[in-house]
């Protein structure tokens, strides 16, 4: 039983730190500023994950949802977004420029800056 105390000690700790993380997850979408046309999302926001830059070029949408969306502007290959937000339950990223949502983007479009190979 002693060889397994550390084990137990570790997975508990582990637990209540992943708990903690995921209560303080939330971006309040009131934070948050948006361009003309841009759309809150129902669903709630969460921090990014990453510093993302473009890997493939893409449209930037109005809302996180393909159909029915207008584009807001678009990113090329290579390009630094500002990743303002994850939305919760999607993958997509408010993207913005200064600190204002410019539209939302698929994260499966960008790259983790530290993996990005141009």
């Amino acid at each position: 039983m002693k060889t397994w105390l550390p084990v137990l000690s570790a997975m508990a700790v582990c637990a209540a730190v992943g708990f903690g993380a995921a209560l303080a997850a939330d971006v309040p979408a009131a934070s948050l500023k948006f361009g003309p046309g841009v759309e809150k999302t129902k669903q709630g926001y969460e921090p990014p994950a990453a510093i993302y830059i473009v890997a493939n070029p893409t449209n930037v949408f109005s809302n996180h949802f393909y159909y029915g969306s207008k584009t807001t502007g678009e990113l090329k290959r290579g390009d630094r977004v500002e990743a303002l937000a994850k939305v919760k339950g999607y993958e997509w990223v408010l993207v913005g420029k200064g600190g204002t949502g410019i539209g939302y983007v698929p994260i499966s479009m960008l790259s983790p800056a530290d993996q990005y190979h141009p």
